[in-house]
């Protein structure tokens, strides 16, 4: 039985984070580009200028290539290589800052650092609030992406083998605001699995859980998946984490394949359980463009302590 390290020991919260909140010898790995207030903090700014050593900047190139800037040097990575995406860590310890990172480059660096038994943390910075959506008739409260890439593997996650055995697959979204992202994720399978959704609650906010039962409900009832619901608090990857991982208990032998389509918590906590679990996980991703001005400010600051992945 897989036993995660205490939520509350593991995971420090702030209004205002400050240099005396980060460790004296952590390196720091951020987003070099801001779309969002929130995606890289005045903080980083002021270590870059003082001291460039301790940032490393990461910039997309594309689906599968990033630019990686640290102290006045510049390299392009292919995240499909693991050895180039090695080499980015040049420290034992390590802070990744994933708010500003998409999924398909956080993942890859992640995995690289558990891989390695680096001490790791990660930072993640809720939005002050989200975007409302222009129409009232839409389904979705909240106005978060223009348009979808598509289903396609997360660099470092293909998953070549799949299931040994099509009667026994379970499909698990993290939900989110978007209902329409589970339900397009879930149609690309046939025959169509056992459906599982893991819904954030408690919430960011009091009300974030009923927003998103309401935004799946299509999902949801066309599934039958009302009574499968399980729960994870929204901003834990470590409950994200064991409630994959008690699903996993109760559906042994089955292949899972499962849908980041929720909060990047859940996604650090489902990145982590597909690392463990690989022979047995599909991660799927749609790869959303997200719409402008999506959130507006900065609202707590998060960070997870996995120390050197010893629980997993």
């Amino acid at each position: 039985m897989t036993t995660m390290p205490t939520p509350s020991l593991n995971t420090k919260r702030f209004k205002n984070i400050t240099i005396a909140d980060i460790n004296a010898d952590e390196l720091i790995i951020s987003a070099a580009e801001s779309a969002e207030n929130r995606d890289r903090l005045p903080l980083w700014e002021q270590i870059h200028t003082s001291d460039p050593k301790r940032i490393i900047l990461i910039k997309k190139i594309d689906k599968e290539s990033i630019l990686v800037t640290h102290n006045g040097t510049e390299k392009n990575v292919s995240l499909r290589d693991e050895d180039a995406i090695n080499s980015i860590f040049v420290s034992k310890k390590i802070l990744i800052d994933v708010t500003g990172l998409a999924h398909n480059i956080w993942a890859p660096l992640l995995k690289s650092a558990y891989s390695q038994k680096i001490r790791t943390r990660v930072l993640y910075a809720e939005p002050e609030s989200y975007t409302p959506h222009p129409s009232p008739a839409s389904s979705a409260i909240f106005d978060l992406s223009v348009t979808f890439e598509g289903l396609a593997p997360l660099p470092g996650f293909v998953q070549l083998a799949g299931p040994v055995d099509e009667d026994k697959c379970l499909f698990i979204a993290m939900l989110g605001f978007e209902g329409n992202r589970p339900e397009h994720l879930a149609s690309q399978l046939d025959p169509t699995p056992k459906v599982i959704p893991v819904v954030g609650a408690p919430g960011f906010q009091l009300e974030y859980p009923a927003f998103t039962v309401g935004c799946n409900r299509m999902f949801l009832d066309e599934y039958r998946a009302h009574s499968e619901v399980r729960y994870a608090r929204a901003s834990c990857p470590f409950e994200a984490f064991n409630s994959l991982s008690k699903i996993r208990r109760d559906y042994p032998d089955h292949y899972i394949y499962l849908a980041l389509v929720g909060t990047k918590p859940h996604a650090i906590g489902s990145i982590l359980f597909a690392i463990k679990y690989a022979e047995t996980t599909e991660i799927m991703f749609d790869y959303p463009v997200k719409k402008s001005g999506r959130t507006t400010g900065v609202g707590i600051v998060h960070i997870y302590d996995f120390e050197d992945f010893h629980a997993y």
